[in-house]
């Protein structure tokens, strides 16, 4: 089971990658200037490497994912645990869904796959943190129940 440090740890690493998500979509040089409309965008988004679609909504998710994990790294490791859990779950569902979106507009399946894979390796990564060796989660147990306890039932 991973460390109360390690958790926290993990937390703010997470972060960090959300607001280094937030920030390279605003360098100059690194993407096409910010906001600016493109063919087929909508006005305020604007691509992030020339590959991923950031709108408005999607900085502001990332920010605020950041920013809580931030904070909840700061506060313990039981709020670090909880936040891993929940975000990784989000970002779990976000992929699914534009998986399968991309899946029955017909998209090709390679973009379709590359597009998600960031939000697939994130949440597995935080689901895998906040989850791995947790303690109160039973265990199937390979022992027979005591024959006292088979009548009871």
């Amino acid at each position: 089971m991973p460390s109360d440090r390690t958790i926290r740890f993990g937390a703010a690493a997470f972060s960090l990658v959300f607001a280094g998500v937030v920030l390279l979509g605003y360098l100059p040089g690194v993407n096409a200037p910010v906001h600016q409309h493109h063919p087929g965008m909508d006005p305020g988004e604007h691509l992030l490497l020339g590959t991923y679609k950031i709108s408005l909504l999607d900085d502001v998710t990332h920010g605020l994912t950041a920013l809580l994990l931030l904070v909840a790294s700061l506060y313990s490791a039981r709020a670090s645990r909880l936040f891993l859990a929940v975000f990784g779950s989000y970002y779990a569902v976000d992929a699914a869904i534009y998986l399968i979106t991309g899946v029955l507009q017909q998209s090709a399946l390679k973009s379709n796959v590359l597009l998600n894979l960031p939000h697939v390796i994130v949440s597995s990564a935080m689901l895998a943190l906040a989850y791995r060796g947790r303690a109160n989660v039973p265990r199937k147990s390979s022992k027979p129940l005591p024959s006292r306890v088979v009548r009871r039932l």
